[in-house]
């Protein structure tokens, strides 16, 4: 029987690239267990040396073997762990621990637009009952760049953002209308409380970014990951939006009384678990009836080489 390298190759890569996270969001792997899983790159090198000094014989299926595999077993913990190991590799340039300090405060009227943008370190973003906005940053080299208007916020990583910036940054939750954000090999953290908010959109690579809106309103909801996890959870209200995702995953969190419309296209590479959520399925379009005075959450969803988990059993 003749063996085709390049489909062989390819399949073993996504079996464990698939089953390794399915495996984990089963509870049969610990996923804490997997964060350290991109050290086995070394193993990569040695397939390949195998691959060519036996290019010549049956022996060098062993090195496309170890390759595919090892390059499988790395993604699929990626995905499984969550963890932004790109970020934690690259150490967000040489050092990574904060000297300086930053506190800042100030009012914020109504409708407010809230603009965020780091390249290396974490987020932890709270809309609360206070009156005005204050920022407390931990940092390295040049400080945040801070632009406040009446009803304007906006907080962005200095020119050459390769060092560590940790932000906590309170808003009044009366008086955000939106945030838009951007993280690049970030922690992220936002709890909207009860905002009412007409827009949440979030970028994210090499990250991890949590959302917690169970109590909060937003008409239009847009999260996208590349490299890393998505968890987010928001309330019954109507919203509108999309989910994207490539090289991760994303964890959705929704009330059971909630209405759902989910336009999810098929990949070979995106997995999700609305087959056992009891949602219709017509074709591309998952759905599930309203209950009571609850809206429904309409997101198109799509992904690549990652996983979509509607309401977990170890929750958002």
């Amino acid at each position: 029987m003749r063996v085709r390298r390049g489909l062989l190759f390819w399949g073993l890569l996504l079996i464990p690239l698939g089953a390794i996270p399915l495996l984990a969001h089963s509870g049969a792997i610990d996923p804490a267990r997997l964060a350290d899983a991109w050290r086995l790159w070394p193993l990569i090198l040695v397939g390949i040396g195998v691959a060519i000094l036996a290019s010549r014989s049956r022996f060098a299926l062993v090195g496309l073997v170890v390759t595919a595999l090892t390059i499988g077993t790395i993604g699929g913990a990626v995905l499984a762990s969550g963890t932004f190991w790109l970020g934690a590799v690259s150490g967000c340039g040489f050092g990574n621990e904060t000297t300086r300090q930053l506190d800042q405060a100030g009012e914020l009227g109504g409708n407010a637009q809230v603009r965020l943008e780091l390249d290396c370190g974490s987020i932890d973003f709270r809309a609360g009952g206070d009156a005005g906005w204050t920022i407390h940053a931990a940092y390295r080299g040049d400080p945040p760049t801070i632009q406040a208007e009446s009803n304007r916020l906006s907080v962005g990583t200095p020119s050459g953002g390769d060092r560590q910036q940790d932000w906590t940054i309170g808003v009044p939750a009366a008086q955000l209308g939106a945030l838009d954000m951007t993280a690049n090999a970030a922690t992220s953290t936002v709890d909207l409380g009860t905002a009412a908010m007409s827009r949440l959109q979030a970028d994210a690579n090499a990250g991890d970014l949590r959302v917690t809106a169970g109590s909060a309103t937003i008409e239009e909801l847009d999260l996208s990951m590349n490299a890393g996890r998505i968890r987010a959870t928001i309330g019954s209200a109507a919203t509108k939006g999309s989910l994207s995702v490539n090289a991760g995953s994303i964890d959705l969190c929704v009330p059971p009384e909630a209405g759902l419309r989910l336009e999810v296209e098929d990949q070979l590479t995106f997995a999700t678990n609305l087959g056992s959520r009891g949602l219709s399925r017509d074709g591309n379009t998952w759905t599930r009836p309203a209950s009571g005075s609850a809206g429904t959450i309409e997101l198109s969803v799509d992904g690549n080489a990652a996983v979509f988990n509607l309401d977990p059993a170890g929750g958002c």
